[in-house]
């Protein structure tokens, strides 16, 4: 065999090995831009509608979610999730949050408000509507005004805004409200925040937080403590 064919047959096989590589290379890369774009999204935007809205749309503005449960649930777990509520919504369940990061907001233009009623649980304990914090949940509220129910008379000890229990109680309960309003409809024997967090934290920004909320923030701070007082708060609210 003559050199000239040698190098002919060389630069041959050359060319396989390097369309082999190119195809190999372009089959990867497909395979993992696949794997990307069926991934699902860690940070979820969605939209809820309470009268105009279905838990069987998409959770987009033109297209919303009915519920707030319905939101967390197409959020993964340890996602960050915001909903805009597109009107006033009530709440008289308990929104299970299961390790996602919720804010709750409207928008500056169409303000709404989130109104927490009282319902009764299977075992005819009082509770309100509620976010129950498990895991690592922190929970915001942003441009909303939040109105408190007329407590019963008698309220379960979990009758409060948000709280956690057991085992999946996080290490750290966190409570953020911006730009909000905390409206009374009557006496509230709940709670801001309910029982069984090691850690509280609890931030407000461009909020007051109403007088006869006071010793209504944490089960058995008493009206007027001062935060600093207490180990294991976090907070920017003076007094309690």
């Amino acid at each position: 065999m003559s050199l000239e064919s040698q190098v002919a047959e060389l630069s041959s096989t050359c060319k396989q090995l390097i369309d082999y590589f190119n195809g190999k290379v372009s089959a990867i890369n497909a395979a993992v831009s696949a794997a990307v774009a069926a991934a699902p999204a860690i940070s979820r935007i969605f939209y809820v509608d309470s009268q105009a809205g279905s838990d069987e749309n998409l959770g987009t503005r033109a297209s919303p979610f009915k519920t707030l449960q319905r939101a967390v649930d197409s959020t993964p777990s340890g996602g960050n999730l915001d909903v805009t509520l597109l009107r006033d919504y009530a709440l008289d369940v308990s929104v299970m949050m299961k390790g996602r990061r919720l804010m709750v907001r409207s928008e500056l233009e169409s303000p709404c408000k989130l109104i927490l009623n009282e319902f009764t649980t299977a075992d005819g304990l009082v509770r309100m509507g509620s976010f129950w914090q498990s895991s690592h949940s922190p929970l915001e509220f942003a441009n909303l005004t939040l109105v408190l129910p007329a407590s019963s008379a008698v309220v379960d000890r979990y009758c409060a805004l948000t709280f956690s229990s057991g085992s999946t109680a996080p290490l750290m309960l966190s409570l953020r409200f911006f730009n909000c309003g905390l409206e009374l409809r009557g006496t509230f024997r709940g709670f801001l925040i309910g029982p069984e967090s090691s850690v509280v934290g609890l931030g407000v920004t461009n909020t007051t937080i109403p007088a006869a909320l006071a010793g209504r923030i944490l089960p058995s701070v008493a009206a007027g403590t001062e935060s600093k007082s207490l180990s294991n708060i976090i907070t920017n609210v003076p007094t309690l």
